[in-house]
């Protein structure tokens, strides 16, 4: 098998396994002579996830920073309008691409310089990004570089879509996992649009709006505040954002709407935020339903114990003696517990879980 036929067959292992991403970049990069390459998905004039390889020295920062948005790479790229890569010389004049974000907050400092990048747009209405880079004093990406690029294209653009629907089938699993325990899910990407929805939240039509574009809002305009600021830091698990709030309907009906990060596989192609938002009832204070926020946290056993003891009032220490175990260890699960559910303290995670969680609907036959 030749270099070429195995960065091939990487390319399709990594639409299942995106931790392979980063040397599929590598090697991406080598065919070209480039020092590296970044591969990221674009969703509402935001960058939601990337992969990229070990010559990137910087790219993670630059991506999370706000200079990223300042950059006319992407608008450029796109007016190109070319199914296949392009050389960033034939879009910027030398000035402007020394002058633009990309170059002055990651490329320059790092030590790199000519670029060249397609965009390969995707059924659920993203774009994928493949960038590459060549050190400072390296020369621009010759036509015989851009071809050996492109022969690589197809084989990107049919990974990017395998990844996609991979994602989507997996998310649809989620939510169907959910109903069949009577709960009402849908997962809504970072600006409220519902990417999968269970039958179950179709029927809340006191409290649930379906808006032009497949967006979702809650009726109570102060809970849809909470929602739209939930999703904005959605990404950020350990965020203070409130994720779990009463919602009131029509006939001043009452819920608790649950916003859950999907965390590692469960989440989009390369890692971009969503939200699982689960809606529930408000009843009656009580013990926690241990099983069911073990399922909704993505919780360990120990973790669930440890974070219905805490809802019940109990110290890390209380909860060590009732389990015959160490306050450190406790501690240690509290700290799994708190990055899961997105919280900070302690009486944060005991208000989340101050209601008892009973099931609106009947689980699915």
């Amino acid at each position: 098998m030749t270099a070429s036929d195995r960065l091939i067959d990487d390319i399709y292992r990594a639409a299942t396994d995106p931790d392979l991403w980063p040397q599929v970049m590598h090697d991406l990069a080598a065919s070209a002579d480039a020092a590296g390459g970044v591969i990221l998905t674009r969703r509402s004039d935001a960058w939601a996830g990337w992969r990229f390889s070990a010559g990137m020295v910087g790219v993670d920062e630059y991506l999370r920073s706000p200079d990223v948005a300042r950059s006319e790479a992407p608008t450029r790229l796109l007016a190109a309008n070319r199914a296949g890569f392009v050389d960033a010389a034939e879009v910027f004049t030398a000035e402007e691409w020394l002058a633009d974000p990309v170059m002055t907050h990651w490329g320059a400092p790092n030590g790199l310089h000519h670029a060249a990048a397609m965009a390969m747009p995707m059924p659920t209405d993203d774009f994928v990004v493949v960038h590459l880079a060549r050190r400072a004093g390296q020369p621009r990406f010759e036509p015989d570089a851009i071809a050996r690029l492109d022969s690589f294209r197809p084989h990107l653009a049919r990974a990017g879509l395998l990844a996609a629907r991979w994602r989507l089938e997996r998310l649809r699993a989620a939510t169907e996992a959910l109903s069949l325990i009577g709960l009402p899910a849908v997962i809504l990407d970072l600006r409220g649009r519902a990417l999968i929805a269970n039958a179950l939240i179709e029927k809340l039509t006191r409290h649930v709006k379906w808006l032009p574009g497949d967006r979702v809002a809650l009726a109570d305009a102060a809970a849809d505040a909470l929602l739209r600021r939930g999703l904005a830091d959605i990404s950020a698990p350990a965020a203070v954002t409130a994720r779990s709030f009463p919602a009131r309907g029509r006939a001043e009906v009452t819920v608790l709407v649950h916003l859950v990060p999907m965390i590692a596989d469960a989440r989009d192609f390369f890692d971009g935020g969503y939200g699982l938002m689960v809606v529930t009832p408000v009843t009656r204070s009580g013990a926690p339903n241990t099983a069911l926020i073990r399922g909704l946290f993505d919780l360990t056993a120990a973790e669930a114990n440890v974070a219905g003891a805490i809802a019940e009032g109990l110290s890390p220490e209380q909860i060590a003696v009732r389990h015959g175990t160490t306050s450190a260890t406790v501690r240690s699960h509290l700290k799994s517990v708190f990055a899961k559910t997105g919280v900070a303290r302690q009486s944060q995670l005991a208000a989340l879980l101050a209601r008892q969680i009973e099931l609106p609907f009947p689980p699915v036959e």
